[in-house]
């Protein structure tokens, strides 16, 4: 990302911050097909919904479009991360204990990619705890390579 780009990423995430009770899971400004598109993804600890996403893209819109911050079109999307979100933060790990995560490790040994389903226990930095049929596995942090959040249907709807 260059230097403008990043600008314009911090910007956004600071104004959101600042004047929305969301919080910023991620933003991003790239181009498709030649158009550039900055996309923000908020978040709340009970999720958002299709409201929330149209307040801060009509606030954000006004603001953009009073600052002059992005020259040229552009599309601004704003939408949550979704269900079966990539963990960036520490608090997506904290999130989703007892529920079912995607881990792709990397084996010390080996250095090669090990992929696997398990329903996480426990969380810190330092020691993560997951549940995989019967055996409890034990890794840090600096191993996974990616975590993403598998959905699951509510016991109500499997019957």
């Amino acid at each position: 990302m260059d230097k403008d780009a990043e600008k314009i990423v911090s910007v956004v995430r600071h104004y959101v911050e600042d004047n929305f009770p969301y919080e910023v899971f991620d933003v991003t400004l790239g181009k498709v097909q030649r158009r550039k598109v900055l996309e923000v993804f908020i978040d709340l600890p009970q999720g958002v919904t299709v409201t929330d996403c149209e307040t801060v893209s009509r606030g954000l819109g006004k603001y953009l479009d009073e600052a002059d911050l992005i020259e040229g079109e552009y599309t601004l999307e704003v939408s949550s991360p979704g269900v079966e979100r990539v963990f960036k933060r520490q608090v997506d790990y904290e999130r989703h204990i007892n529920k079912l995560v995607k881990w792709t490790l990397k084996d010390p040994e080996t250095g090669k990619k090990k992929v696997f389903e398990g329903r996480l226990k426990e969380f810190s930095p330092d020691c993560i705890k997951v549940q995989t049929g019967k055996e409890l596995r034990e890794f840090s942090l600096n191993s996974v390579i990616e975590a993403q959040a598998v959905f699951e249907f509510p016991e109500k709807l499997k019957a």
